[in-house]
């Protein structure tokens, strides 16, 4: 303490040495960039794509406000994967003059969004709904992915709109952002072998197919030429959670006829219509399909009850004979093939589908 009764102490001052911040910054850019064009180049030799738009609840809702703002050509698709697949946009609206709605789902049976369109919406057009027999005959929630899908596309926020279109930006650009080969994705396509009684990740889907504008979705081509995806595919058929469900059960079965039958009649009363399509299956799932769901307890059935028109790939030859890879989905090329073959049997079903071009009404 000093004369004057104040504490004093000593200070230490360090001197902060100069930083080269610029060249830090330039450097943390460069190793950023160099490891995104790493990522992205090792994305696309796994054979992902940019502009593969990973679908979502938020792309299907896009497509559902256009049925409600009748932005629409007066056709609209519902149903699970395999109409998904299975549909080319481009050949529909070739044929007909019409591009459909896509509103069919991975995983989801079309019998909610039938409902959905009979009395939550004015449609008055044709709607092709998909019927996956063990999928399509059982009451009970569908692809946990896209649960509360009917609500979220009233109920979707400004930003989450922003952010959407700001994610299809991004992946028309860079591959690498695909949802299934995020690195947490990437984790259950490692080949863990079982340990007695520890078992490795649970047996679910690996990426199985692309989408493109207006959810144009196909087969992704490397469950085509990759045996290792293509046969996990079909092990998630024959031996995942599937198997393990009862077959739709009789009152199952009758509960879903007559609320198809409710949704076709309102449908029809605005002056629309309504068609079933049952798509391709093949090999052992088939099999199982024939087995749990055969064709005269639930196709017949529902067209009987219903009145409704039907399209069943075995009452066609130019339906069969298609390739599916892993049993369940189409090929892209016969996806083509199975739309042009069903179309044309719709438009002679229902004439007035078909538009005529100018220049085919001479004008």
């Amino acid at each position: 303490m000093g004369n004057s009764g104040d504490w004093t102490e000593d200070v230490t001052v360090r001197e902060i040495p100069k930083a080269r911040l610029a060249v830090m910054g330039w450097l943390v850019l460069a190793l950023v960039t160099t490891g995104m064009v790493a990522w992205e180049l090792e994305m696309r030799s796994l054979g992902l794509v940019a502009g593969d738009i990973d679908d979502s609840k938020a792309s299907w809702a896009v497509e559902r406000r256009k049925i409600a703002s009748g932005d629409h050509d007066g056709v609209a698709i519902v149903g699970g994967s395999r109409i998904l697949f299975g549909t080319d946009l481009n050949a529909w609206e070739e044929l007909t003059g019409r591009r459909p709605v896509q509103l069919a789902l991975a995983g989801m049976s079309g019998q909610r969004f039938l409902a959905d369109l009979a009395n939550n919406s004015d449609f008055a057009g044709v709607v092709v709904i998909d019927v996956t027999p063990e999928q399509f005959f059982r009451e009970g929630p569908g692809n946990p992915e896209f649960e509360g899908v009917l609500d979220y596309w009233k109920e979707q926020s400004p930003s989450e709109r922003i952010g959407h279109q700001i994610g299809l930006f991004l992946s028309r650009h860079f591959a690498f952002l695909e949802d299934q080969y995020a690195l947490m994705r990437l984790v259950d396509q490692l080949e863990i072998p079982n340990r007695g009684k520890i078992i490795g990740p649970d047996l679910r889907p690996w990426k199985l197919s692309e989408s493109y504008a207006n959810r144009q979705t196909v087969l992704w081509r490397q469950i085509e030429t990759n045996q290792r995806l293509r046969s996990h595919a079909i092990r998630v058929w024959l031996f995942g959670p599937a198997r393990n469900r009862p077959p739709p059960r009789e009152d199952e079965i009758a509960m879903v006829c007559a609320k198809a039958r409710d949704a076709v009649a309102k449908i029809r009363a605005r002056g629309g219509d309504v068609t079933f399509v049952r798509l391709p299956s093949t090999g052992a799932y088939y099999e199982r399909e024939q087995l749990r769901a055969p064709r005269d307890k639930t196709w017949d059935r529902l067209l009987r009850e219903t009145g409704a028109f039907g399209i069943h790939f075995e009452d066609y030859p130019e339906m069969q004979g298609l390739e599916l890879p892993e049993l369940s989905h189409l090929s892209r090329e016969s996806a083509t093939r199975f739309t042009r073959a069903h179309v044309d049997v719709l438009v002679r079903e229902l004439p007035w589908l078909r538009r005529e071009r100018p220049e085919e009404s001479g004008t």
